[in-house]
């Protein structure tokens, strides 16, 4: 269990709350634009398909499915569970919502380039998000923690259990009727690098800010 000594500094909480509000953001946009998502994205979309939820409910959809696997994770790999879990449950779906729901409110063209244009730009903030929170480490997301819960059950290793989980989701998504396009290409083809350029980048930033505030404590 966490306990008020385990939590971390106030800014990091900050940060990782800042980081899942991007994520949750960013899948709306890429939700509006429906050119495809990210795997995880592709599988909310197929479920919101098949329970029959609007497309503005993808963030709903990503709470039920976060709650059947943390409950999971809390008998198979409580380990697994921190405060940034908990942060990334409470904001990714409210978010999610708000990013579709806002785009459908503002745009009401259905012009193609424009709609691409949304969904890159949901994409980059979905990916600049996941490098907030990657940096911050306090905490996985539901699906992350599963990945690691195989690993250590299949004594694989991560790579390449996180490509076949992707792949399991985003057929799985496409099964269940969920939007497949150039998005989808795109984030099979450049999400990791990507992502690892922007946690690379806010990691300069990050750990400047955090040498900053330790000399700030010292005085």
């Amino acid at each position: 269990m966490i306990s008020i000594k385990d939590l971390p500094h106030w800014s990091d909480i900050l940060f990782a709350v800042i980081g899942t509000i991007l994520c949750g953001f960013g899948c709306g946009l890429a939700n509006y634009a429906a050119l495809g998502m990210d795997a995880i994205g592709s599988f909310y979309d197929g479920l919101r398909n098949i329970l029959g939820f609007e497309s503005s409910q993808i963030g709903t959809v990503s709470y039920i499915v976060s709650f059947i696997l943390f409950v999971f994770l809390f008998i198979a790999g409580r380990k697994y569970i921190h405060i940034g879990s908990i942060i990334y449950v409470l904001f990714y779906g409210i978010f999610a919502n708000l990013g579709t729901m806002l785009m459908e409110n503002m745009i009401t063209s259905d012009i193609i380039w424009l709609r691409a244009m949304i969904g890159v730009l949901g994409l980059l903030t979905l990916f600049f998000g996941l490098g907030i929170f990657i940096t911050i480490d306090i905490g996985v997301d539901a699906f992350t923690g599963v990945v690691l819960w195989i690993c250590d059950v299949t004594h694989k290793k991560m790579e390449t259990v996180k490509i076949l989980f992707d792949l399991t989701l985003a057929v799985s998504g496409i099964l269940m009727g969920a939007h497949i396009g150039i998005l989808t290409v795109i984030s099979i083809a450049a999400g990791g690098p990507v992502i690892s350029f922007f946690t690379k980048r806010f990691q300069k930033f990050y750990f400047r800010h955090k040498l900053g505030s330790m000399r700030s404590d010292s005085k």
